[in-house]
């Protein structure tokens, strides 16, 4: 919603010029120069000028100067009156105080880090972009990070904004969410981003309005929840780029009215981004991008497995089990029919593709009316079943975009957490763990720790201040899988 009403502001602001004398003091910070103000010039054309901190920075920036950063952060939400107050005539003093730094009316400007990547520039303001750039052709930034230093889904603003640039180029930069669009572009002719990863942001990678001769190259687009909108006059170029794990379709906005070539590029997990015949602006040269799922192959892969679980659950006295996710499945049929339940109702399989890599996995659990539970995942490696997961001390409960909600009894206690497939499908990666360190059903104080790794080491991991109350509540929104029971066939 924010860019339809950057792009509606824009439209409406030239009708206003246009109708009206230019005695307006209420215009936009966005798209309007800075207001007049004493220049602070301290180097001459093609200087090389070295900073150490935001202060230093916002105070040096001027036409035609390669300022060199030395490693560390940049805050500028840290800035105190007084260091805004001493910005030079290029930066905007009234976005400083917003925690972003918007640079105008600087052509040939480089910031450089000393060391590529120990450099961030990070603002804790949601509604700030990081850095705007508005009329500075020839533009350089090189070897920086740029973010937004807040919890994810708490941003409404770009990570960085070009407007009316030409030859701006970007290059070996890291750009993260959850900065709403990675770059957003407009008017900013012959925009080259060389090297550059961008990733973790909310709307697009990137945002592209009336900007001609684009070209990425070389970069990774990844665990981004939009993927790219085109708008307008617009011609992109994408060369040699990782583009994994992203959500959303490919394009957003206008793409009838755009062009944009993907070349040598690689796609993977990329679930909702459509095939590229759905793309008719696009064309995608020597790509690789993922077949297209075949659920009947993959059902037929999968069928010795799938009958090998119906038996057990057919006849749980009669069967007995060779692996984990089979003994996991004999005991809760057995404990079924304990309780005068039907378990071939009860549990079931799903063939689906949860990682987004073209090949589905196989799923066996219980239906979505019976319980939360999966206790198998398997995968299709060189077109034979290979178990992802299965664990009799564990369950997983799906929640959507191939991650799950993992609960087991540990010897220290209990664990729970999300873990996800790999881009592949092969694995699964642990995202958050907590655990309890003493006997719950002990009657002492019960320490929780959290880790990202899966580790029960108290050394590998950060001491929280839950409560077991908040531990036994913590538990995310499910998502149903559409489970096939083993009566269906």
């Amino acid at each position: 919603m924010r860019k339809w009403i950057a792009l509606c502001a824009s439209l409406l602001l030239l009708a206003a010029l246009t109708a009206c004398a230019p005695t307006d003091t209420n215009q936009d910070p966005k798209t309007e120069s800075p207001p007049p103000k004493e220049v602070v010039e301290p180097h001459g054309s093609d200087d090389t000028v070295t900073v150490s901190t935001a202060a230093e920075l916002i105070r040096v920036i001027a036409p035609d100067v390669h300022i060199i950063l030395k490693p560390g952060d940049y805050n500028f939400s840290a800035l105190t009156e007084e260091e805004i107050e001493s910005c030079g005539g290029y930066v905007r003093p009234d976005s400083l105080a917003y925690g972003e730094i918007a640079i105008y009316n600087v052509p040939g400007l480089t910031l450089e880090a000393e060391e590529s990547g120990s450099v961030r520039l990070i603002t804790e303001n949601g509604y700030a972009d990081v850095v705007t750039l508005v009329h500075c052709d020839g533009a350089v930034l090189k070897g920086l990070v740029i973010g937004h230093e807040i919890e994810k889904g708490e941003c409404d603003a770009d990570v960085l904004q070009i407007d009316t640039c030409e030859d701006v180029r970007v290059e070996e930069c890291g750009l993260f969410g959850c900065g709403a669009d990675g770059i957003w572009a407009e008017k900013a002719d012959r925009l080259t981003v060389t090297g550059t990863d961008i990733y973790e942001c909310t709307s697009s990678i990137f945002s592209l309005v009336d900007t001609g001769e684009a070209v990425f190259d070389r970069c990774r687009f990844y665990d981004n929840d939009g993927m790219f909108f085109l708008w307008g006059e617009t011609e992109a170029l994408v060369r040699d780029t990782e583009i994994t794990g992203n959500q959303g379709l490919l394009l957003q906005g206008y793409p009838e009215d755009v062009r944009i070539t993907f070349r040598d590029c690689t796609f993977r997990g990329n679930p909702d981004m459509g095939a590229p015949e759905d793309w008719p602006c696009a064309s995608f040269e020597n790509c690789e991008l993922p077949a297209a799922p075949s659920p009947v192959s993959a059902k037929t892969a999968y069928d010795e497995l799938i009958q090998r679980y119906r038996q057990i659950v057919a006849d749980p006295y009669g069967s007995s089990a060779e692996t984990v996710g089979e003994q996991c499945v004999l005991t809760a049929a057995r404990d079924m029919r304990e309780w005068d339940e039907n378990p071939l109702t009860a549990l079931g399989y799903a063939v689906e593709d949860l990682s987004g890599d073209g090949v589905p996995e196989l799923v066996i659990g219980f239906l979505p009316d019976h319980s939360i539970l999966q206790y198998a995942v398997y995968t299709l490696v060189d077109g034979r079943p290979q178990v992802v997961f299965e664990d009799e001390e564990g369950s997983l409960g799906y929640l959507g975009n191939g991650s799950f909600h993992y609960v087991a009894s540990l010897p220290t206690g209990m664990g729970l957490g999300t873990v996800s497939l790999s881009n592949d499908g092969a694995q699964i990666l642990c995202e958050d763990f907590y655990f309890t360190l003493d006997d719950i059903f002990g009657g002492g104080t019960v320490t929780i720790y959290h880790n990202t790794t899966g580790s029960l080491d108290p050394a590998e991991s950060e001491l929280t201040d839950w409560t077991m109350e908040y531990f036994y509540a913590w538990e995310p929104e499910y998502e149903d899988l559409p489970m096939i029971p083993f009566s269906a066939d």
